[in-house]
């Protein structure tokens, strides 16, 4: 059974991944996160952000290990963007150490292309657009770039194989309901208050792409991928914000019978994101034979129920 080097275990795609029992079926698996003390259960302790020393070898590294967090993106980009370089670098170092030219999956982000022009509705895979690099705000992108061109020097030198696949927005009882993931606040708000707030306008759009899918078309990556290719990860299903909020609310009381109400505050905050984040997915879904199979519905229900059993 191959092994597999899962770096950032503890994160929401992690748990998404090592949630899949194919995954687990496939490979012999070693869970990579910060403040573990000893091997146990499969876990280690690992820090991107210093030479790693974890016992190889493996066949297949996964690097999921950069903080996805506005807060710092905003509050120290010079962090953020050293998170994703010095990340990667020691990555890499690593493989070339263990000397057997792993495939290497880079969970890179659709920020990446910076924001999207009005004309266009989604972005493609062979997209080329960029952020604005003379912007501080653009610290997380940049440092994904950064990163994606590291990967593909390293493979040009024969230390890895590699795999890109650049994420978006993503729905599931594991996403964390505290943090400046939208969906994950409404269902917050939904079971706590019965009162969904959306902080800005809510006219900005977005798609979600189930968690149970999220990890299917990860591992179809590593198993079918090529490493010229960029794989997109995410819903072609676009609703804005306030839209979506009404659905949350909507989907409350079908399964409550409780009312739900929507307050839009139409407030503005640094940490906004992008007007419109939205993957163009046909050659990933083509060349990989996959489907999006779980629906917005099915996902925002999932993680009510999940929610009012806490």
């Amino acid at each position: 059974m191959k092994r597999l080097l899962f770096l950032g275990a503890s994160g929401f795609v992690g748990k998404c991944f090592l949630n899949d029992l194919t995954v687990t079926d496939s490979f012999e698996v070693v869970r990579a996160r910060r403040g573990v003390q000893s091997f146990s259960n499969g876990e280690i302790s690992a820090d991107v952000m210093k030479p790693l020393t974890v016992p190889g070898p493996f066949d297949v590294i996964i690097h999921a290990a950069t903080p996805a967090s506005a807060t710092l993106n905003h509050g120290s980009p010079l962090s953020m963007f050293d998170n994703c370089v010095t990340g990667m670098r020691n990555v890499l170092n690593y493989a070339e150490r263990l000397g057997n030219c792993p495939l290497i999956l880079f969970t890179s982000s659709g920020a990446v292309y910076g924001d999207m022009p009005g004309d266009m509705t989604s972005f493609e895979e062979d997209c080329r657009l960029a952020p604005a690099s003379f912007d501080p705000k653009s610290a997380y992108a940049e440092g994904k770039r950064a990163a994606e061109f590291l990967l593909a020097e390293a493979a040009n030198r024969g230390v890895c194989v590699p795999r890109l696949a650049r994420l978006f927005a993503f729905s599931g009882t594991l996403l964390p309901v505290d943090r400046h993931f939208a969906i994950g606040n409404f269902v917050r708000d939904a079971v706590n208050q019965q009162t969904i707030e959306v902080r800005g306008d809510g006219k900005a759009i977005r798609s979600y792409l189930d968690q149970d899918d999220l990890a299917e078309w990860l591992l179809a990556i590593i198993l079918r991928g090529l490493p010229t290719s960029t794989y997109h990860i995410g819903s072609e299903r676009a609703i804005s914000i306030a839209d979506l909020a009404h659905l949350v609310a909507n989907r409350y009381e079908a399964i409550t019978s409780k009312s739900c109400t929507v307050e839009v505050k139409g407030q503005t905050s640094p940490l906004d994101g992008v007007n419109r984040y939205v993957p163009s997915t046909a050659k990933t879904r083509s060349e990989l034979n996959l489907q999006e199979r779980v629906s917005l519905e099915d996902s925002i229900d999932k993680m009510i129920r999940a929610h009012l059993r806490d």
